[in-house]
C-alpha cells in the first residue's frame, strides 16, 4: 500500500498526517500533535490559556474544512514532497507540506 506523510501547519500549531493513498483518496488518516502520540482523529489538546486553546479550536476547525473540500485528497496527493500548499479559509491559513513517501505491506 502506498502511504504519504504531510504537516498541517498555521502559525502557531503543527499536526503530521500519515495516510494510505488509494483509488485517488486520502484514506486511512493517522494524526499527531507530537511525541509518537497517533491517533484516528484529529487530537483535541487542552490549554490552560483560554486563548491558547481558542486558537488550537480554530486550528482544528480548519483542518475539519479543509478535509471537507471537494478538491482536499488531490491537493495532498498531488504535492510534491517539500512543497507547500496553503489553504486560505480563516484568519490564519493552513500550510500543507509533504515530507514523504512510502510502500508498506501492511500496517500492524
Amino acid at each position: 500500500m502506498e502511504r504519504a506523510v504531510w504537516i498541517i501547519l498555521n502559525k502557531n500549531f503543527s499536526i503530521t498526517l500519515d495516510a494510505e493513498i488509494a483509488d485517488g483518496k486520502v484514506i486511512d488518516k493517522k494524526f499527531s500533535p507530537g511525541s509518537d502520540i497517533w491517533t484516528d482523529e484529529l487530537p483535541r489538546l487542552g490549554f490552560s490559556d483560554e486563548d491558547v486553546q481558542k486558537d488550537y479550536d480554530e486550528f482544528i476547525k480548519d483542518i475539519i474544512s479543509l478535509f471537507s473540500e471537494p478538491g482536499a485528497d488531490k491537493v495532498f496527493i498531488d504535492a510534491k514532497i517539500g512543497e507547500e500548499s496553503e489553504y486560505i479559509n480563516s484568519k490564519s491559513p493552513l500550510v500543507i507540506r509533504k515530507i514523504e513517501e512510502y510502500s508498506v505491506d501492511e500496517i500492524i
